[in-house]
């Protein structure tokens, strides 16, 4: 396949809130923690490119996700990439965003697909309604059968293509219904989609989580206009929290709450993700943390991770000192974790160990402050050169969050290489997102049991956890203000494989012992984004 034809001048700046202008501000701190390099870790991670084929499979970033029996669902997003921030009103983003719904079935390697734009006789959306589904950068989250979508940014006036902003609606998707008329059923798309409007969910960038029956609107921005990349939209600061009342016809949102605004709260474009605690009984608590992002107040990048607890109250993780760091205290506090690498949204994967108390959360390439690279003359004692204006990378890390509450990044490699015709590498991961291989066991909140996954694995002790789809692949490290710089979005998929680290036989009786204790948080359900 010629990836030359995936690029062109014509895919010019749209990425609305992810890529944004490059970090050239101060961080938050100036120094990251050094990234640990081949060891401590139970398991290696490798990236296949996944053959579809011939099957006819969307290019998209930025997109909602789904799944429904093994199948991937996909809507909204953009189908262009980032390239010199062209602000041609005719070219941003109109005409790029999607409008159709897919479906993906990795197995049998084929995809279903139907356009829901109002003007299709059988969408049954108003115009508003299918712009309201077809937004960039939307929060969503599953729960069972339902994917529930808020916010994103697009077009947002039917009868005039330069208006755009951030959509305030809440839209509940009923999987099996769409993936139907995906398919061919009959009806309207209308049918399978139910939606409420609301103030507070005006957010794009953000992201979206349930924890016991409530939704957690993490962080974002509400940007209302055309899009500029050197400004930014009003940031929440905060985590917004609610119950959504879904009767099947109609929604309503109640038991709202809010946490209390804090400009080290003031975050979009990141890594967030559910996580499990275990405590000193051996039951285990969910959470959700949230890492790097952008922008501080003077335009450069977040370090220090923050902790959100089950009612929603988020926490930054600076042992009790400064947390915008006057005085450079987190960078003196060897206990403080700065994050240095995958620093914006990138598709992720999270595993759990009930038997050590380990939190892993892999991260699969995007937009990173730190690269790998020992033989560069830039590089620092550990091999890493920074780049304050934040490059494409398809370096991967993983974050982990050891059982005493200590946190570590660890350097996992890169995607298998693909050059253009050019023979330039590309990077992918950025606005991509992580599909679980829907075999394997995993708890409540979707997180992967990592002590389970032994037993799935072939004799090398290797075995797919799931693959990475769609999202940003660039040529270069930085496409903006670049002329030869180019970005579109990735069509590709790509395997994700584990090879555990198995250890001694006495040992691995001890772990399966302290597992079986820590116990289950409930059915299985699906792991978004």
């Amino acid at each position: 396949m010629s990836l030359r034809r995936t690029f062109s001048s014509r895919f010019v700046g749209c990425l609305a809130l992810a890529f944004a202008t490059p970090a050239l501000g101060v961080n938050q701190t100036a120094t990251t923690t050094p990234v640990v390099v081949g060891g401590g870790l139970p398991y290696q991670v490798e990236l296949r490119r996944y053959d579809m084929a011939g099957a006819s499979v969307p290019t998209v970033h930025s997109f909602v996700a789904g799944e429904l029996n093994g199948q991937w669902v996909v809507l909204a997003g953009l189908t262009n990439g980032l390239h010199g921030f062209d602000l041609n009103e005719s070219q941003v983003p109109g005409g790029r965003q999607n409008r159709s719904v897919w479906v993906i079935d990795p197995v049998t390697r084929q995809t279903w697909s139907r356009s829901y734009d109002a003007a299709s006789a059988d969408s049954g959306f108003s115009p508003l309604e299918a712009l309201s589904l077809s937004t960039a950068n939307a929060q969503f989250e599953q729960v069972g059968e339902t994917l529930f979508m808020i916010g994103g940014y697009g077009d947002n006036n039917p009868s005039d293509e330069t208006s755009r902003g951030t959509f305030s609606t809440l839209s509940a998707i009923d999987l099996p219904g769409l993936v139907d008329w995906a398919k061919g059923g009959m009806g309207m798309a209308a049918d399978h989609v139910r939606q409420v409007s609301d103030p507070l969910l005006a957010v794009t960038g953000g992201d979206l989580y349930e924890i016991g029956g409530q939704m957690h609107l993490v962080f974002g921005q509400d940007y209302q206009g055309r899009y500029r990349g050197s400004l930014n939209g009003e940031y929440t600061k905060q985590v917004r929290t609610f119950t959504v009342q879904d009767d099947g016809t109609t929604l309503g949102l109640t038991a709202v709450a809010a946490s209390t605004p804090q400009e080290h709260f003031r975050r979009r474009d990141l890594n967030v993700y559910p996580t499990l605690e275990k405590q000193a009984d051996g039951s285990l608590v969910e959470g959700i943390t949230v890492l790097a992002g952008v922008f501080t107040p003077t335009n450069g990048y977040w370090t220090v991770p923050v902790e959100i607890d089950a009612t929603g109250q988020p926490t930054q993780i600076e042992e009790g000192l400064d947390p915008l760091n006057a005085g450079g205290v987190l960078d003196a506090s060897p206990a403080v974790f700065r994050q240095g690498m995958n620093v914006y949204h990138s598709a992720k994967a999270g595993l759990f160990s009930a038997a050590t108390g380990d939190m892993h959360e892999l991260l699969f390439g995007g937009i990173t402050l730190q690269e790998y690279d020992p033989t560069s003359t830039a590089a620092d004692a550990n091999g890493f050169v920074t780049d304050q204006r934040l490059p494409n990378t398809s370096q991967m890390s993983a974050v982990v969050r050891r059982a005493d509450g200590s946190y570590e990044q660890h350097y996992l490699g890169a995607f298998p290489e693909m050059l253009t015709d050019g023979g330039e590498p590309m990077r992918f991961g950025s606005n991509a997102e992580f599909f679980i291989d829907p075999n394997l066991q995993v708890y409540g909140n979707g997180v992967l049991d990592l002590d389970a996954l032994a037993g799935g694995a072939d004799a090398q002790g290797r075995i797919r956890i799931g693959y990475v789809f769609g999202g940003i692949v660039a040529n270069a490290p930085h496409v903006f203000g670049n002329p030869t710089g180019l970005s579109a979005a990735s069509g590709e998929v790509f395997e994700v494989i584990l090879t555990l680290v198995i250890p001694e036989p006495t040992t691995i009786g001890l772990l399966s012992c302290l597992a079986l204790s820590g116990g289950r948080l409930g059915a299985r359900r699906p792991r978004r984004r």
